[in-house]
């Protein structure tokens, strides 16, 4: 901004000043642009985990080109025990310092290392990712040292307590028989002090009333003296009242005469006739002091140099009688006043007032003067008085200080009679006390003393057990129980061996945990197991906020339960206030919980979670978004997230403390153990909530009661046995004590009868708990595939409830235990697509069977995995019949499996006995060898896995059968009116799709059944639709409508809001009970998993199997429909074929390109528009237009989905099977005839709706392919793939058991790959490499057609070499940090890792479905053809390889045109007739042919070729693909093709999809080439018999 720059070129102005350059504003800006380049540092820091990282380098260049780069490497070994060592070298370690203290520093940086190897271990068999940084470790730091003191400070205090109690007690006993002692020899000496003080007592008795008698008669005479005085007293102060009259007017004329001086003495002295009053002032004067009263005497007496002096020192006590008179005259002379005086004269005033003063007080002393005499004569006789009474006082204080002595020396004997009486007593007393003492806490002692002693070791293992505490703080909140064990006990051992004190059975929750603290976090949520205790501690005693992992929502009830007492507040992780909330928090105190977080913290939290507190005026503030908040200590921060598996990158776990809160096994098994019991013995668990509830009170009471008894014998001073009030609450408290107990002991042992009666519906709970966790697994399938565990608590709950009631114990588990497995089976597998749904059944089954033991951990191991890396030289001699792969399998099981330790024998010596198995189509049901006639289904299915694993999958569906019934391998149908009464206002109904379903027909259905279609509203969500969505929802919440929000997926940016609308939905009691919200949506990670767990799920999918389509049809076919038509047994025929026919065509895409080139979403609305398709027709018309009904719904209501030719003529052959006469005719099969199918798939006889269904329920499960068509072989090809996927899936979700290792880290590995490959890259094609003749000319000076075909061919197979040669010497640089990665080199990187071919690569490739090693031999192989086409030329070329081109479609008109060139023929006019030869391969071929070209490399899939009757003929068992023999080209003019052949496309890829060109072909489409056969071409069709230049591997 310009006022920057204002104040930038202000203070830059003075250095250009002084550097000499001109201070232009150019200059200024220029000189400081300068000093920032030269002395601005700025330091980026980021983390290189994850591929943000790469990606900001990708897109700013800059970052390498302009930057240092300074990796900061793991922290070394040296580094780690260099900053211990810093830190732990003040700690006081005891005599062992020296072993211990390098033992600590080398267990620190131990720990550190292990826990990093931990976490690569744990996310390999976990998939679970961990970051392991240094600030874990000074954290580990940090907790050590702070809860090292902590734990020292509050042990020091508990041995010091127990130590004194034990003193005390001690003490006690050792004093108890001295005081006996002493109590014996006391009582001797107090009689004689008792005979003694009676004597004192009797003289001080008599004394005493002598002195008393004295002491009267001086009270009498004080009294008479007291009179005199008092009389005396009363003249003394009668006549100084009198004079103190006569004191004021003299004081006053006393003050004036001080304030006269020479000068007013002189101003009288100089008047020659004075004033009148002068002059009687003056007269009066004289008068007093004796002149005369003239004028002339009144001057001699003015002039006197002392009259002033002579008027104060006046004696007025004795003035004459005579003057007094005189006087007289003046005093009443009304003029001789002094305010009348004062006219004329100052110091006449002040004289007047003395002549006044004096006569005043001659009046009052001649009154006074007597009383002055009377008052000297009573106060003569007063003195003697005085006297005598002296002498009388004195002779009483003799008698008195005689008796005091007496007193006194009673007194000291009755003090130390009386003393020796409280000693006695006191030590009577004391015996007494030390009785209660020692008596109450006699056991008490013993137990202290014990301790005292355990705690004294304790104290010095605190050195190691708090150490292994802070470790697994810092260190293990995000592991799993299992790898905390792991960890915890290899750090143990390593303690021992480096000689760290350490407990022998340490735990978390006995080093740091209390009691009391824990038995109250029980109460409010939190689980008992030590698992959750644990995550508990690390939620209350780490360093850093914590962040739970909390899928479940436990530690979220627990935290808020724990907290309500405190206010706390909740917010969501989306919350617009959070900073407003923790504002507020931060500055009350008040905890907060930030719910839902996600994998990223918001930047603003950054000064909480780092507690940036700093200090400003004495105040403690943080900064919380713009404002500095007071930061409050009882401010606490929880956060948790309901992400099962979220990955948090360094950044994150730095700032928090993560905590994995994930339920375990055995604390759900206990909270599911207290639902069952709540619900079968609602009083025992009420009896064992009260007792949890007491138990935890009264041990909190004992526990403060002993610290009180220790408290108060610690504090007490002096002798204890002397406090009786100590005593007195020690002995009540140890009766309390004692009461307590009891009731504890008591309690204890109903605890113990209740548990014990609890655990007898222990399997209940176990069963429950293993359903739960087999749940939750489902989540590592499927993003969609969410439930909360209150939702499963709440179906358990049900199930309890449901299920059939049993007075025998053992019956009523077994009826809970399986309704709620096929209950909760049934309400999960609705939300479960259809390929996952026997998964969930077999995890369940296998779940079970493994916690009954049924199914060993080996054998579970051997199931999924296989043998695994076995030294085949260790096993017996493999037979011929064997495979390798499947002989080892079998030998592994049978050292590993004890039931089948014959099994390999048995196997190798007598095959025939195993034929059987190996040939049945139905394996599981085939009879084993008789040794093996009983073995359990478990083991069977092993059997089958060594023998038929394309059959797995149906042995897994039969297992599941024998296990858990039929029921769990069903699919039902879904029927919303079973699923509806599940939904309520406040619980979504969530449809989960799969490409092409739409189930908006299916929910109208049901609203029109339910008569509420004019009720609901559907929008389908996307752009700009969503605040239209919020709207309807809450006009519906309101009215009771049904709102359908479809194609949810596409709202990305909208699912938040859902969630919080979704979420309001909870406890909103405004909502009308009609209310419902439907969901639709594909599968999308980003989808709101509360909304998913608080909802009603159902997947809609086309059904999977004849069976289930078929199922599904029907049951959405009303008896209307049925009845619907004017040609009742026409349209019911062929209604059921058309159903039949969407079955087919739905189930043929399982088999991949055999099925279907395309993948195409055929739906229901396909079948509804063709049943109605057919019904308009059928009543149309009178004769059934069977070509209209093939056209119409083939080529348009299917068809009209169909983009490929080959797709359509196989849709078009499918269709005719159903739509055809013959259809109308009972029993027709739907199956080619002569096959087992044909007469289980038929046109079923004329018998009602129900008969239709019931027919559709007696169909198999498993689908026989001939139904479809197709050669068994097609069923092995989809079999191995299910059984594949099957076992991927399952060993996915399960722990790894294996992983980590000494090979090669990923860079490694993709440096060496791509320098071997580079060496491997073939030289470019070049035409100075050709023969003499094959760029030679022809007549007209051009090159022939092949000429050009070679030459574009060799342009891009060079293309190819050079991309792959350059980018592999790309990689390399980038991997080295020579040049940037891109996102190509990124992308190739990454595939070079999963042996994929590199997008850089294919963009210019040949299509190839190849995995990278065998697509680069196959470029190989490609470039040496190339190569020598080059060397030899057409000519030479008698086969060519039709695969190895890129454009081989171009080969193919270069023939054509060679030809219609040679015999002058028009181009148009040709095409290929074929000729499939004798000859196998190239090699074979000694010249090429006259005509056309010879071509190999062919492969033939869904048939194969009779080399005897060189037609096609069925593939053999177990053969996939078979090749094809040399196939002659010839262009032949105006040629036509025989019907009876079979028309074969050629494809590039066994893919057969590709993209429609301009040609109207697919690009994977070459050319049909027409092939021999016996057999309708429609057969051939249906097989999706076809020819592939390449296979996939």
């Amino acid at each position: 901004a310009n006022d920057e720059w204002e104040k930038i070129l202000r203070d830059v102005r003075p250095h250009c000043k002084a550097a000499g350059i001109a201070e232009t504003k150019d200059n200024i800006k220029a000189h400081f642009v300068h000093r920032v380049r030269e002395n601005l540092h700025i330091v980026l820091a980021m983390s290189p985990v994850g591929s943000a990282f790469r990606v900001r380098c990708r897109m700013f260049p800059s970052l390498i080109n302009c930057c240092t780069t300074d990796w900061y490497d793991k922290w070394p070994a040296e580094a780690l025990q260099s900053v211990s060592h810093q830190f732990f070298s003040p700690l006081e370690l005891g005599e062992h310092r020296d072993t211990i203290l390098p033992g600590l520093c080398d267990m620190a940086s131990a720990i550190h290392s292990s826990v990093g190897a931990m976490a690569e271990r744990f996310y390999a068999e976990q998939k679970r990712r961990f970051y392991v940084t240094p600030k874990s470790f000074l954290e580990l730091i940090a907790l050590y040292l702070g809860a090292l003191d902590e734990k020292r400070a509050e042990m020091d205090v508990g041995i010091s307590r127990l130590s004194i109690g034990t003193k005390k007690l001690n003490e006690t006993n050792e004093m108890v028989q001295n005081m006996q002692e002493e109590l014996a020899a006391l009582q001797p000496e107090l009689e004689k002090k008792s005979a003694e003080t009676n004597v004192l007592i009797e003289q001080v008795t008599k004394d005493s009333q002598a002195a008393a008698e004295k002491k009267a008669k001086v009270a009498v005479e004080e009294a008479a003296v007291k009179k005199t005085a008092e009389e005396v007293q009363a003249q003394a102060d009668e006549a100084q009242a009198d004079l103190d009259a006569a004191m004021p007017a003299l004081a006053a004329a006393v003050d004036a005469l001080k304030s006269l001086n020479k000068n007013d003495i002189t101003e009288i002295k100089g008047f020659k006739s004075p004033p009148p009053l002068v002059m009687k002032v003056m007269e009066a004067v004289c008068i007093l002091l004796g002149a005369k009263p003239d004028w002339d005497s009144a001057k001699k007496v003015l002039g006197d140099t002392q009259f002033l002096q002579k008027l104060m020192d006046y004696d007025k006590d004795n003035i004459a009688p005579a003057a007094i008179k005189k006087i007289l005259a003046y005093y009443d002379d009304p003029e001789f006043q002094p305010e009348v005086v004062a006219k004329v004269s100052k110091a006449a005033t002040s004289l007047c007032m003395w002549v006044r003063a004096m006569k005043v007080y001659d009046e009052v002393a001649k009154v006074v003067e007597p009383k002055r005499q009377a008052l000297a004569s009573s106060t003569a006789m007063l003195e003697a008085e005085k006297a005598k009474l002296k002498k009388v006082q004195d002779e009483l204080s003799a008698v008195i200080a005689n008796v005091e002595q007496l007193q006194k020396t009673c007194d000291e004997a009755v003090a130390e009679k009386q003393r020796l009486e409280e000693a006695a007593d006191t030590t009577s007393k004391r015996l007494v006390r030390a009785g209660k003492l020692t008596g109450g806490l006699a056991d008490e002692g013993v137990r202290w003393t014990a301790t005292v002693g355990e705690l004294n070791i304790e104290r010095v293992n605190l050195i190691g057990n708090v150490f292994l505490s802070a470790a697994f703080i810092a260190y293990l909140g995000f592991f799993t129980a299992p790898y905390r064990k792991l960890l915890v006990d290899d750090w143990i051992e390593q303690c021992r061996e480096m000689q760290i004190p350490t407990s022998d059975s340490y735990s978390l929750v006995r080093s740091m945990g209390e009691p009391v603290k824990i038995r109250e976090w029980n109460i409010w949520g939190l689980p008992v197991d030590e698992y959750s205790t644990e995550n508990g501690i690390l939620a209350t005693k780490g360093k850093r906020w914590p962040l739970a992992i909390d899928p479940q929502g436990q530690a979220n009830k627990w935290i808020r339960a724990m907290e309500q007492r405190n206010s706390s507040r909740s917010v969501k992780g989306n919350d617009a206030t959070i900073l407003r909330t923790l504002e507020n928090a931060i500055r009350m105190g008040t905890p907060v919980v930030l719910e839902d977080v996600g994998e990223e913290l918001d930047p603003s939290l950054e000064p909480v979670l780092q507690k940036q507190i700093f200090k400003q005026g004495g105040r403690s503030l943080i900064r919380v978004g713009d404002s500095d908040v007071d930061y409050n200590e009882a401010f606490r921060f929880y956060m948790t997230t309901k992400l099962p598996n979220p990955h948090y990158l360094p950044e994150v776990c730095i700032k928090v403390t993560l905590i994995n809160f994930t339920v375990t096994l055995e604390g759900l098994e206990d909270q599911l153990l207290g639902l069952v019991v709540r619900e079968e013995r609602p009083d025992l668990e009420r009896t064992k909530n009260d007792l949890v509830v007491s138990l935890a009170a009264d041990k909190k009471q004992l526990q403060e009661l002993e610290d009180k008894i220790l408290r108060l014998l610690s504090a007490s001073e002096g002798n204890i046995l002397d406090d009786e009030v100590l005593i007195d609450t020690l002995s009540d408290s140890k009766v309390t004590s004692g009461v307590i107990q009891g009731r504890v002991k008591e309690a204890e042992e109903t605890e113990a009868q209740i548990n014990e009666t609890r655990l007898g519906y222990k399997p209940a709970a176990t069963r429950g708990s293993i359903l739960y966790f087999t749940i939750a697994d489902l989540g590592n399938i499927g993003e969609m595939y969410q439930f909360s565990l209150d939702y499963f608590n709440e179906l358990f709950l049900v199930c309890i409830q449901k299920s059939d009631k049993s007075p025998e114990l053992d019956a009523r588990l077994s009826n809970i235990m399986e309704y709620a497995s096929l209950t909760i089976y049934n309400n999960v597998s609705r939300g479960l697509f259809g390929e996952h749904k026997i998964t969930f059944s077999f995890m369940m089954a296998t779940a079970i069977m493994r916690q009954r033991g049924d199914i060993s951990d080996v054998e579970w191991a051997l199931f999924l995995m296989g043998a695994g890396i076995v030294d085949e030289a260790t096993l017996p001699a493999r037979p011929a019949h064997a495979e390798p792969d499947q002989w080892t399998l079998i030998c592994t099981i049978s050292q590993r499996v004890e039931a089948l330790h014959e099994f390999a024998r048995s196997y190798g010596a007598s095959p025939a006995e195993w034929q059987a198995l190996t040939d049945a189509e139905q394996p599981w049901g085939a009879l084993l060898p008789a040794t093996f006639a009983g073995l359990s289904s478990w083991h069977r299915l092993l059997v089958m896995k060594c023998f038929r694993p394309e059959k797995l999958i149906e042995c897994v569906g039969e297992f599941i059968a024998v296990e858990m019934g039929r029921a769990y391998i069903e699919q039902l149908p879904l029927d919303l009116h079973v699923v509806f009464p599940d939904a309520q206002p406040h619980t979504p109904l969530v449809f989960v799709l799969s490409a092409g379903a739409d189930p908006m027909s299916t929910i109208i259905r049901y609203a029109t059944d339910v008569d509420y279609l004019k009720r609901m509203h559907a929008i389908s969500l996307g752009q700009g639709q969503g605040p239209i969505a919020a709207q309807l929802i809450k006009d519906a919440c309101a009215s009771g409508d049904w709102i359908v929000l479809q194609n949810c997926h596409l709202a990305k940016s909208w699912m938040p809001k859902l969630e919080k609308i979704v979420e309001s939905f909870s406890g909103n009691a405004s909502i009308h009970p009609s209310f419902r919200l439907w969901l639709t949506s594909m599968p999308a990670k980003y989808f709101p998993v509360p909304v998913l767990q608080a909802s009603v799920k159902m997947t809609f999918e086309p059904p999977k199997g004849l069976r289930a389509n078929l199922k599904g049809t029907w049951a959405t076919v009303t008896d209307k429909q049925w009845d619907g038509c004017s040609k009742p047994l026409e349209w019911r025929k062929l209604l059921f074929g058309v159903a039949f026919f969407h079955a087919v065509v739905q189930e043929r895409r399982k088999f991949g390109p055999l099925g279907w080139n395309i993948r195409y979403e055929f739906n229901g609305t396909d079948l509804e528009m063709s049943m109605e398709t057919l019904r308009m027709f059928l009543d149309e018309q009178e004769v059934i237009p069977w070509a209209a009904l093939l056209y119409v719904t083939g080529q348009i209501n299917y068809g009209g989905r169909v983009t490929d030719d080959w797709d359509r003529r196989n849709l078009m052959v499918a269709l005719r099977r159903f739509y055809r006469p013959e259809v109308l005719e009972d029993g027709f099969p739907f199956a080619p005839a002569g096959t087992p199918a044909a007469s289980t798939y038929y046109s079923i006889a004329e018998g009602g709706l129900q008969a239709v269904r019931d027919w559709v329920d007696g169909l198999p499960y498993d689908d026989p392919v001939t139904v479809f068509g197709l050669h068994p072989n097609a069923k092995i090809t989809f079999e191995r793939q299910e059984t594949d996927k099957l076992l991927a899936t399952v060993t996915a979700i399960q722990p790894r058991l294996g992983g980590g290792g000494d090979g090669l880290s990923e860079e490694e590995t993709v440096v060496a790959l791509a320098e071997k490959l580079k060496a491997e890259v073939p030289e470019l094609l070049l035409e100075e490499n050709a023969g003499a003749g094959t760029f030679a000319l022809n007549e007209k000076g051009e090159l022939n057609s092949l000429q050009i075909v070679l030459l574009a061919e060799m342009g891009r197979f060079n293309k190819l070499l050079r991309r792959v040669s350059g980018s592999l010497a790309d990689l390399g640089k980038a991997i080295k940090g020579l040049i940037t990665m891109s996102a190509d080199l990124d992308a190739m990187y990454g595939a070079m890792l999963k042996n994929q071919v590199p997008l850089l690569w294919a963009k210019v490739s040949y299509p190839s479905l190849k995995p990278l090693s065998s697509w680069f031999k196959d470029l190989q192989e490609r470039v040496r053809f190339m190569r020598g086409w080059l060397a030899a030329g057409v000519s030479g070329m008698a086969c060519y390889s039709l695969p190895a081109f890129f454009f081989p479609q171009g080969f193919m008109t270069g023939i054509l045109q060679m030809h219609a060139r040679r015999y002058s023929i028009p181009i148009d006019s040709l095409s290929f007739s074929y000729e499939i030869r004798t000859e196998e391969t190239a090699a074979a071929c000694a010249a090429p042919p006259e005509d056309g070209v010879y071509i190999d490399g062919f492969f033939l899939d869904g048939a194969r070729w009779d080399r005897e009757k060189r037609q096609l003929a069925d593939s053999r068992p177990t053969v996939m693909y078979d090749t094809l023999p040399v196939i002659h080209f010839v262009p032949t003019p105006h040629f036509e093709r025989s019907e009876k052949d079979y028309e074969c496309p050629l494809y590039k890829t066994a893919v057969r999809a590709g993209v429609l060109s301009t040609t109207g072909q697919s690009t994977n489409f070459v050319v049909a080439v027409d092939m021999p056969t016996d057999r309708d071409p429609d057969y051939w069709v249906a097989m999706g018999t076809a020819m592939l230049c390449a296979l996939a591997s």
